[in-house]
């Protein structure tokens, strides 16, 4: 087996975790990626993948691979248990961990088959230029990323030389002229292409003029001016017939005023809907969620279940697809891909999600610049058709499981209200039911509370809230209210009949919110954004603000959560209260104007600081925390070793660390205990006594253990005298031995 010596080894591996850890973080700080790491990704990147290389790099008891190996399964296997990950994600976190273990083990300790590493460089050089094309993603992006991407390509191939060499200089040892000669050329050769890159080739040198997709035939009637005014478009059905005129009126704003129209509305004006995305699905409705809501509160109601982790599903930043692929027992459920074309940055998630794709800025399409790809195992079929289908009770483990949506911990009077209102809802429901739906308790229950909502009005009222207070009132008094009022009464009711509930918050696609004016608006905006092109017309739903929407979802055994729509229930709106009857605005999307990336002369100096700031403080506290677990461990050794031979030596090496923590020079190799000791003219006795003892219990057998005993007493004895007598002095000696790096070169 190749050796290569320590010091330059140790080197070396700083410099290989330096690069990787420099070319993962560049994803925080880049302007043209909104979507990083979520929290499986940090911890892949950022614990498992560095920690495991790690202890492939140092060295274990006896210089036995099985000892390393048995610290790096333990250490994956307690960080899966402390961090709760399963499934899926437990195995791309194990096999990444054991990938990097086993390359770092073979490159450091078995260079003869080391050489699968050659494929790091190439790995850290697939993440750049995956920034690069995040760089690129539209015009805006490019505008802020113009300085880092000329960072980036030259980290590009900084990261793929230096690699390189390190791997080179592993897996062909060399002596310390050797390399110092080889190094000082990587350097230079580094040093020209940061010049190259920083301060010759021009921060726009990557500008392109984005070529726009040919299109159909333009709009027979074009928009006069850039006021706001009609689009004369006429809206088709989904079978392709015409669809004659509506009420509501589809209106269009300029690309460029379209954030100070949005903000006008907020502060009142005239009843109008603005279109925040544009949502492709071959089944509706599509309930899509971004809050869970599951924590019942005895005053304020309904709040966000802190325990349920699709809550940070739609605003976690994802750098790689996330998936979940727990098993599905759920009946009736069958895949969906469900496409988002978005003016907001989160992900609206329908229910169950299994694959989320990172989210992209999209190009050309105006205020909609955020894509959303997911995929989920969605209910097939109306929820109330179960009331025909025979549905058990929630079974012992479920009632178990789901303890956290079946509380109702409510004041004694509230509870005795709504209690009240679901007995009578019962009643009238046995009273009136069908006599052909055959008993069914569990759905009559909801079912029960669904249709005592027949009476109630169901209006728009932007911005109102749901305290148990204001639901009473709602089910006693008001009996009109939109759909957050219907919603929580389902939701409250139904946990008190027994049944799991929670509120989900978000937006609803479906056919029945689509008037003529957003089927016009669907065929502007897919003539106007290639992207759209790619469904059919049948098959996208234009997503109105008005259409933010509050749902009840409710557990059915057998068939998991399903969402019921409360409102369907109550009295349609009417008038102003309809938002349907509420003109359509959507933007105009500039096709023609010359889209050219922004340029930006100035480097980004502050951010690439910055950069490595971050770095260079992630890499002194790795190297902190290496000193002090090595001395740790040796202390440890030195006092539960299995022989004396093995406790000698690590109280041996623990003391050349402290010395080197003093300040004291550094032992060479090729020194022996007694020949370092006269460097030490104030402990030089101590130290020769020392040496003599560690001699012995290095290569001494002692039958009496007593005498083992007493000789090893003698050598911590003067061990402790030799570090007493060779401590610094003062407050600043104290400083200097507690940040001193020194006795990393025992390594």
């Amino acid at each position: 087996m190749k050796k290569i010596v320590n010091s330059n080894a140790i080197v070396l591996f700083c410099i290989k975790i330096f690069l990787y850890l420099g070319t993962a973080s560049l994803i925080f700080f880049h302007p043209g990626i909104l979507i990083s790491f979520d929290r499986t990704g940090f911890l892949l990147w950022f614990i498992i993948i560095p920690i495991q290389s790690l202890i492939a790099f140092l060295p274990a008891q006896s210089g036995k691979f099985r000892y390393k190996l048995l610290y790096a399964l333990f250490f994956i296997f307690s960080v899966l248990f402390f961090d709760g990950s399963f499934g899926f994600e437990s195995l791309l976190i194990a096999g990444a961990g054991i990938v990097s273990f086993t390359l770092t083990y073979l490159l450091f300790y078995q260079p003869r088959w080391g050489k699968l590493a050659l494929l790091e460089p190439f790995f850290l050089a697939w993440v750049c230029l995956r920034l690069l094309a995040f760089s690129r993603s539209n015009e805006e992006a490019a505008g802020l990323s113009l300085g880092i991407t000329q960072f980036i390509l030259a980290w590009t191939i900084i990261v793929f030389l230096f690699q390189s060499a390190v791997l080179y200089l592993c897996l062909n040892p060399l002596s310390v002229k050797g390399i110092k000669r080889e190094g000082l050329t990587g350097f230079l050769a580094g040093l020209f292409t940061v010049i190259l890159f920083i301060f010759i080739l021009p921060p726009d040198f990557i500008k392109n003029t984005i070529i726009e997709n040919l299109r159909q035939e333009r709009q027979d009637q074009l928009i006069k001016d850039s006021s706001e005014s009609g689009i004369p478009f006429e809206g088709r059905r989904r079978d392709g017939n015409r669809r004659p005129r509506g009420e509501n009126e589809l209106r269009g704003i300029p690309e460029s005023s379209w954030l100070n129209e949005r903000r006008r509305r907020g502060s009142g004006g005239e009843p109008r809907q603005y279109a925040v995305m544009v949502v492709a699905s071959q089944q509706e409705p599509v309930y899509m969620g971004d809050s869970f809501n599951g924590k019942l509160d005895p005053v304020e109601g309904f709040q966000i279940s802190p325990e349920e982790s699709l809550n940070q599903l739609p605003s976690e930043r994802l750098f790689v697809t996330w998936f979940d692929n727990s098993p599905v027992f759920d009946l009736k459920r069958i895949q969906r891909e469900v496409f988002a074309l978005s003016s907001d940055s989160i992900k609206y998630l329908p229910y169950r999600p299994i694959e989320v794709q990172p989210s992209i800025l999209s190009e050309n399409t105006g205020p909609f610049r955020y894509i959303h790809n997911v995929t989920a195992n969605m209910h097939e079929g109306e929820p109330l058709e179960l009331l025909f289908n025979p549905v058990r009770e929630l079974s012992i483990s479920e009632r178990n499981s789901l303890a956290h949506y079946l509380e109702v911990n409510l004041f004694d009077d509230d509870l005795r209200m709504l209690s009240d209102y679901l007995e009578r809802a019962m009643e009238n429901w046995q009273e009136n039911k069908n006599t052909e739906i055959n008993d069914n308790d569990y759905m009559e229950k909801i079912i029960a509370i669904l249709t005592s909502f027949g009476e109630y009005q169901y209006n728009l009222e932007p911005g109102n809230t749901a305290t148990v207070e204001e639901i009473i009132d709602f089910l006693y008094e008001e009996k009109e209210g939109d759909c957050v009022k219907f919603s929580h009464s389902l939701a409250l009711l139904s946990r008190i009949a027994g049944i799991p509930s929670r509120i989900v918050t978000g937006y609803l696609a479906a056919e029945d919110l689509q008037t003529e004016a957003h089927l016009r608006g669907i065929e502007n905006l897919q003539r106007a954004i290639p992207v759209l092109n790619n469904f059919p017309f049948e098959d996208l739903y234009l997503v109105t603000d008005l259409h933010a929407h509050a749902w009840a979802q409710l557990y059915i055994p057998d068939y998991g959560w399903l969402d019921f729509e409360a409102t369907s229930f109550g009295i349609p709106p009417l008038g102003m209260g309809d938002f349907n009857s509420w003109d359509v605005v959507i933007p105009i999307i500039d096709g023609d104007k010359d889209r050219l990336f922004s340029q930006i002369s100035d480097f980004p100096w502050m951010l690439v600081l910055r950069s490595l700031g971050w770095f260079s403080g992630a890499f002194l506290l790795a190297l902190y925390l290496l000193r002090y677990t090595r001395e740790a461990l040796l202390s440890y050794r030195s006092a539960h070793a299995s022989s004396y031979r093995k406790s000698a030596r690590a109280l041996y090496l623990l003391l050349l660390a402290k010395l080197a923590a003093e300040g004291k020079p550094i032992k060479p190799a090729s020194k022996t205990a007694t020949e370092y000791a006269e460097l030490f003219p104030v402990s030089n006795d101590d130290f020769i006594h020392f040496a003599d003892i560690y001699s012995r219990l290095r290569w001494r057998e002692f039958q009496d253990s007593s005498e083992g005993d007493e000789c090893f007493n003698q050598l911590k004895l003067e061990y402790k005298n030799i570090l007493l007598k060779e401590k610094r002095k003062g407050a600043g000696g104290f400083i200097k031995r507690i940040f001193s790096l020194r006795g990393l070169a025992y390594l």
